[in-house]
């Protein structure tokens, strides 16, 4: 056996130990190759010994060499490895450098682009001298700040493009998907049957198991330069899918449209048309029709009985008393008013984020209210808000929330009368869960409605002598011939309860438009 021989065994013996103490998770981030060389790299990395628990991140600067569809093909063939990412228009090593490294997920990522080799046994041996030396730099392999891979890293500030700047101001509408290709074709489909021109689809997909890649590949094929696409390796949540759309935004305005959801033609037009008239304000919000999974529309009345610009404060003072909008697809944000009011990481955030945000932005802005359905609202079994009648937090989030509300509008000059009514809102809250009490019994699930009646007496001790109350109080005592009267008396005496049937007028202070 000769000496390099010998030096080889020991360099494995010594690869081995490292192998075995190894626990990091390793980002390999891959962005501006040309086909033939992605290919050979992505070969490299899933066929080397060393290191094994890692993830490939993959940014295409908008290719025309194949490069996109060998990305496609390894993701399909090492599923749940390879995060991708394609740009509607070039971008350049930079950006691609910096949206990678936030797509990234590991403790190291390992930034590979143009003609680089990946040398696996090189990288192990350069991630071990960093571990061991916390002030030891390297040229392409960096720290990541440790992180719930759960939860986006931050609210990465945008910058429009000088080639976007136009007469008409570009339009982010940002669609984050999961397992709902049976619904994304109409989704897709109205957002590029818009009367306003001047649009981009920023598509986040997480991890999904049925079509809705392909029907996603599909209308970027129909529509170049208009569609930007990121797919996580894995499901990491609606908060992170949303964010992969942020990375990609490019826009003045931005509508975050859910991918069961659609939006009618004039949607974006009436909004931007509405928002650039009134520089002050801060987002447009529409009325909505529901439609069910099959498609079938059904009105309701608007919340307020006449569009029109509504001062901000006035605004927050309704939000704690109602959400005004059950569909986040219904609002047209001007993203630079967006900028520090979103409290992504607290208790609240994977439910009522937005709400946060929406309070958040009117105490300082002027918001403009569409009386027009144009949002198409999807409204089924399989929702986030049909998950949220289910867990209680339907009363349990709202109860918090108004408090997390209550101390935002502290913060703030002029918000006495949102702070004010706190009581009041609490109070409310009593009554809904005596709301979804009976809607949970109306649709035979009647385990759900006695948790949402005892939560009722918990937020608001007083509502036990409520009417409503005393009857489902009853309820439980009767036999079942005895409980389907009362219940059926309880729903024709209280259809009010169950669903809005009215519009109010605008608050104090709002100019007609």
């Amino acid at each position: 056996m000769n000496r390099s021989t010998n030096e080889l065994l020991v360099e494995q013996e010594e690869t081995d130990d490292l192998l075995a103490n190894s626990q990091s998770l390793v980002s390999i981030l891959l962005h501006n190759y040309d086909g033939h060389k992605l290919e050979h790299c992505l070969h490299s990395i899933f066929n080397q010994p060393h290191i094994r628990n890692f993830e490939v991140i993959i940014c295409d600067d908008d290719s025309k060499d194949g490069a996109w569809k060998i990305a496609n093909r390894y993701a399909l063939i090492h599923d749940g490895k390879i995060t991708i990412s394609r740009n509607k228009l070039s971008l350049g090593n930079e950006a691609n450098s910096t949206k990678g490294r936030l797509l990234c997920k590991g403790e190291y990522s390992v930034e590979l682009t143009g003609t680089n080799e990946f040398d696996s046994a090189y990288v192990l041996r350069a991630i071990r001298s960093m571990e061991a030396d916390i002030f030891l730099d390297h040229s392409y392999i960096s720290r990541l700040k440790l992180a719930n891979v759960f939860l986006p890293k931050h609210n990465p500030k945008k910058e429009i493009a000088i080639h976007e700047r136009t007469r008409l101001p570009l339009v982010s509408v940002l669609v984050f998907n999961f397992n709902y290709g049976r619904y994304l074709r109409q989704c897709l489909e109205s957002v590029f049957s818009q009367t306003y021109e001047n649009i981009e689809i920023c598509f986040s997909d997480n991890a999904s198991t049925d079509d809705s890649w392909e029907v996603a590949l599909e209308f970027a094929e129909r529509y170049p330069e208009r569609i930007s696409l990121t797919r996580n390796r894995m499901n990491y949540g609606p908060n992170v899918n949303l964010w992969n759309c942020l990375l990609n935004m490019r826009g003045k305005y931005m509508l975050k449209l859910c991918s069961d959801d659609a939006i009618q033609p004039e949607f974006i037009e009436r909004c931007v048309n509405m928002l650039e008239k009134h520089p002050d304000t801060a987002f447009a919000m529409v009325h909505r029709d529901v439609m069910d999974e099959n498609g079938k529309c059904t009105p309701e009345p608007p919340f307020y009985d006449q569009s029109c610009i509504i001062p901000g404060t006035e605004q927050a003072a309704v939000y704690m008393m109602s959400s005004v909008n059950p569909s986040i697809s219904q609002i047209l944000y001007k993203l630079e008013k967006t900028e520090g009011k979103r409290m992504a990481g607290n208790l609240n955030d994977r439910w009522f984020g937005d709400r946060i945000m929406d309070f958040h932005i009117c105490c300082d802005s002027p918001i403009v209210y569409i009386k027009e359905p144009l949002l198409l609202n999807r409204v089924h079994p399989h929702s986030d808000g049909a998950r949220l009648d289910g867990n209680l937090l339907q009363c349990m989030g709202e109860f918090v929330l108004l408090h997390q509300l209550s101390d935002i509008a502290g913060n703030y000059r002029d918000m006495d009368k949102a702070r004010d009514r706190l009581p009041s809102a609490i109070e409310k809250i009593g009554r809904l869960c005596l709301r979804y009490s009976l809607r949970c019994l109306a649709g035979g699930d009647e385990l759900c409605a006695k948790r949402y009646f005892h939560l009722a007496v918990a937020v608001f001790p007083n509502i036990q002598d409520d009417a409503i109350y005393i009857e489902l109080s009853r309820y439980w005592s009767m036999d079942s011939s005895e409980r389907e009267f009362l219940l059926q008396q309880l729903m024709e005496n209280a259809n009010n309860v169950v669903k809005r049937v009215v519009s109010y007028s605008p608050p104090p202070g709002s100019i007609p438009c």
